[in-house]
């Protein structure tokens, strides 16, 4: 347990509640958003942490790193802040048991181990896909919450691969740090996979990897990692299946050469030797798989729902309450969590406006539309479903996100919630469908060539997907222009900020049009084809403005006034006179309707935390995507005014980011 903070407020807005762990960033509290009323994971970084300028540095690279990753079984990262005193890390509050509990509850099952081993490298995996590394895998920063599931925390320092060691960033001991790591060793993943199997040998034996309690210094334990063979667990457990015991010490081998250094390699082995098939574990703790979880979330008191909470006017900035003046009353809504893969659409943003605007030249016309980049494979759904029906009158199908196992695929759905389709399926992260002009085709961002993400078309017809860019840098956000000559994009190369590009619709010729003072996170093109909206960070971690230009790059307008916690996404009315947007306490927006000429918004719906809504072609409906049904985000239609609501999909794992097609 950490030394208890004075109970304070942190920027006006964090108030510290409760010390929880010392982990290896530091000394992490239970603290409350006063903007939100909702839990939070704050750590206090270290002083010799804190005053150094390329950690931060390093820290505030990867909340905009994290955005493309998200999976159920890794936690929210929501970045860096400081104080006069202090800086420290931000992440979702996980309410339930950490590993370090179940550790303490006695020894647990192969059946027990391989669930907790299954959910902590799903949350590794996709890292690793990325070319990342966790590296601080602790059991304080493993946490499970209320429904069973296993959250991997402490995002905030990942690595690449590749890289030569691992930062100490606290009193923390070096328990689960690799040998590669205290040698200061070019790392891989196979670092993350011993620190994950000093875990499973403490879960199953409890016992440290020496088969008794941790030594007390870093050097005994230092030396245990480089030169002492760990007990096998079996001997320390009767119950283990031995090829069971054995495949944990595989992965704590010295060299990581000799090492099972994957995900794939742990798992696979681990369900081996306990003849368990992966498919058989669920994604959840349930009693029958994981009674010793299970008993520990009946006995935990879970935090009650927040409640509203009336802050002086003392207590907030000065430029809050101003700003504030304008915006409407809310009324008090229930909690409702907020999903990982909301964040797909938030980028984080750096200092403040038009510092730096760089405007490109008039995009040349396109040559007629043909895909000469390369055919990538393209399995077809597993449904018996037709052809997709792509061109129905009054908005008739949407296009939308759907998060389907281990990945993000494609779906597509009558606007009553009929003839669910699913369009892609595959090892890859696909996202941001749009509809082609002509309603034949798809496009959409996905990085099933390459580590990057690109755009690809998928063609109805022929059932063929065509690489529309090649590694220009991580694209998101698409939007066809009224002719359908240009797709505008946000795009991140390197590690530049995110800023907005064209490419003509056939691939050719993409380039840079705007780079803002923060992040851009998502652009939409006016009907009419002559102006781009686009919301920027301006230097609220999470936080954006709406902005307008000519689609030149220049002429920028602030369209948003006095609305608070505006999210990551943005659509034009077809009529072009309004935009939608998402906004509101962290946890808990809603959907408005902001008027270009003035900048009044009005709100369309209140509570259910919501996000990513569109406009249907003729502007009646509006779709969007909500966790107002149990925290699972599903997708909605009501009326262009908000009224008649109805939900048109409904499944355990979300979906988000819908468009429409006439």
């Amino acid at each position: 347990m950490p030394p208890t903070l004075a109970i304070k407020t942190l920027l006006n807005q964090y108030r510290i509640e409760e010390p929880i762990a010392l982990t290896p960033f530091g000394d992490l509290y239970r603290a409350t958003d006063e903007r939100s009323g909702k839990p939070i994971a704050l750590t206090i970084l270290s002083k010799s942490v804190s005053e150094n300028p390329e950690t931060l540095k390093e820290f505030e690279a990867n909340f905009i790193r994290l955005q493309n990753i998200s999976r159920p079984n890794l936690n929210t990262y929501l970045g860096l802040q400081k104080t006069p005193d202090h800086t420290f890390l931000l992440e979702e509050w996980v309410d339930g048991p950490s590993l370090k509990n179940i550790h303490e509850r006695g020894r647990l099952s192969a059946g027990e181990t391989l669930f907790i081993t299954k959910s902590i490298c799903g949350g590794l995996e996709p890292l690793h896909k990325q070319n990342l590394l966790h590296l601080h895998l602790a059991p304080e920063l493993i946490r499970i919450n209320k429904r069973g599931e296993v959250i991997l925390c402490g995002l905030a320092g990942v690595r690449a691969v590749n890289s030569k060691s691992e930062t100490k960033f606290s009193k923390y001991q070096p328990l689960y740090t690799s040998p590669e790591g205290l040698r200061d060793e070019t790392l891989t993943t196979a670092a993350d996979i011993y620190s994950l199997a000093v875990m499973l040998y403490e879960l199953t034996t409890g016992s440290w990897i020496n088969g008794k309690s941790a030594p007390k210094t870093s050097e005994a334990i230092r030396k245990t990692h480089l030169d002492a063979t760990p007990p096998a667990p079996a001997s320390l457990n009767r119950d283990l299946p031995d090829n069971f015991s054995r495949m944990i010490l595989w992965a704590l081998r010295k060299n990581p050469d000799d090492r099972l250094k994957t995900t794939t390699e742990l798992l696979s082995s681990l369900a081996l030797a306990a003849q368990i098939p992966l498919d058989k574990v669920p994604p959840r703790a349930t009693p029958e798989i994981a009674p010793v979880i299970s008993a520990a979330l009946n006995a935990w008191t879970f935090l009650p729902p927040p409640k509203a909470t009336s802050v002086s006017a003392d207590a907030i900035p000065l430029e809050e309450r101003l700003a504030a003046i304008s915006g409407p009353k809310k009324k008090a809504t229930r909690r409702i969590g907020l999903v990982p893969i909301l964040l797909f659409i938030i980028v984080a943003g750096f200092l403040s406006l038009f510092l730096f605007i760089r405007p490109a030249a008039e995009p040349t016309l396109p040559t007629p539309l043909v895909f000469t980049s390369i055919i990538v494979n393209y399995t077809p759904p597993p449904t018996a479903s037709h052809t997709p029906r792509p061109t129905l009158t009054n908005g008739g199908r949407i296009v939308f996100t759907c998060t389907r196992g281990d990945y993000n695929q494609l779906c597509m759905i009558n606007r009553d919630g009929t003839d669910l389709v699913q369009l892609t399926d595959m090892a890859a992260s696909n996202y941001y469908p749009v509809f082609t002009p002509d309603g034949s085709s798809v496009l959409f961002a996905s990085n099933r060539a390459g580590p990057a993400f690109d755009f690809f078309i998928l063609n109805f017809s022929e059932r063929e997907v065509f690489q529309v860019t090649n590694n220009v840098g991580n694209v998101i956000s698409p939007d066809y222009s009224a002719d359908g000559r240009f797709i505008i994009f946000a795009n991140r190369v390197g590690d530049g900020p995110t800023a907005v590009w064209m490419v003509n619709a056939d691939g050719l010729n993409p380039h840079l049009i705007y780079t803002g003072s923060g992040d851009i996170v998502s652009v939409s093109w006016s009907p009419d084809g002559e102006k781009i909206a686009y919301a920027m960070n301006t230097g609220t971690p999470q936080e954006y403005e709406i902005f307008t230009m000519d689609k030149s790059g220049r002429n920028h307008i602030k369209i948003s006034q006095g609305l608070q916690g505006i999210g990551g996404s943005v659509d034009w009315s077809p009529d072009g006179t309004s935009l939608l947007v998402y906004a509101g306490p962290f946890g808990d927006k809603d959907i408005f309707k902001i008027d270009v000429a003035t900048g009044d918004f009005v709100q369309l719906t209140d509570g259910g935390n919501n996000a990513g809504a569109s406009y249907s072609p003729n502007g009646q409906f509006i779709v969007f995507n909500s966790l107002r049904n149990d925290d699972q985000a599903d997708l909605y239609i009501m009326e262009s005014d908000g009224s008649g609501m109805r939900q048109i999909t409904n499944d355990p794992e979300p979906d988000w980011g819908a468009n429409w097609i006439e």
